[in-house]
């Protein structure tokens, strides 16, 4: 799949790689796509899905690159939602045509590309290949996501000495989606970070977070260490299937 490979970085290379989050963006989708095939691998998938599946991967976040350089922002509320926007670029404004993918497989990669951001994937409209697919996406995406702010490298995390919210505090313990719209300050968006443990799909990205210590070395990097223990810890438990 090297001409899907080049077709994405002649379509990255329109934007300026000396910004420090269109390139951290560029290397996200790379990374995803890793996961993504690891993923695959677990299930026993066989080369084409794998193929469908390292595409999709691919193409996620493809909207993220105009919404930085025209918004200076990843936050969805401040800009357009990136999902929605990928499939539009893909789509309804023909970029998908630059890729070796068949007339047959875009409804797949537009549902999965669609939904890999939405807080709940809503699988009303899917058969069980789209709703599998649109899994193994979410899932890579938040593997590394996660892996990104446990490493100062790549994310830094932003906190403050304000304790976290009650109903942020409510929703976690409960193990909950954390949402935007609760968040009232830095220490919760952590919490919204961390809380992506209870979304997770399969086995094999639960056993990636905990194998590569990703919580564990969040932690070491945070300042208020006292606030955060009971919420990383909570969610080691819920990544080892503890009660």
């Amino acid at each position: 799949m090297n001409e899907n490979h080049d077709a994405f970085d002649n379509y990255v290379l329109k934007f300026d790689m000396n910004e420090r989050m269109i390139a951290y963006k560029y290397n996200h989708s790379y990374r995803v796509v890793h996961q993504a095939e690891e993923i695959c691998r677990s299930l026993e998938l066989d080369t084409y899905e794998r193929d469908i599946a390292s595409l999709i991967a691919l193409l996620h976040d493809i909207a993220r690159f105009r919404q930085w350089t025209d918004y200076k922002t990843f936050n969805d509320h401040e800009s357009f939602d990136h999902g929605d926007e990928g499939v539009k670029i893909l789509f309804d404004e023909g970029e998908i045509k630059n890729y070796q993918v068949s007339k047959e497989e875009h409804e797949v990669i537009k549902k999965a590309i669609k939904n890999h951001n939405k807080l709940k994937l809503d699988t009303t409209n899917m058969n069980e290949r789209e709703k599998m697919h649109s899994m193994i996406i979410r899932d890579a995406d938040k593997i590394d996501i996660i892996y990104s702010f446990s490493t100062n490298r790549l994310l830094e995390l932003d906190e403050d000495e304000e304790e976290i919210s009650e109903k942020i505090k409510e929703d976690f313990f409960n193990h909950l989606d954390v949402l935007k719209t609760d968040i009232k300050n830095k220490n919760d968006k952590i919490i919204m970070l961390i809380a992506l443990v209870f979304d997770l799909n399969y086995d094999y990205s639960k056993e990636r977070i905990l194998n590569e210590k990703y919580l564990n070395n969040m932690y070491n990097h945070l300042k208020h260490k006292k606030i955060f223990k009971p919420y990383i810890d909570e969610a080691i438990r819920y990544l080892k299937g503890e009660k």
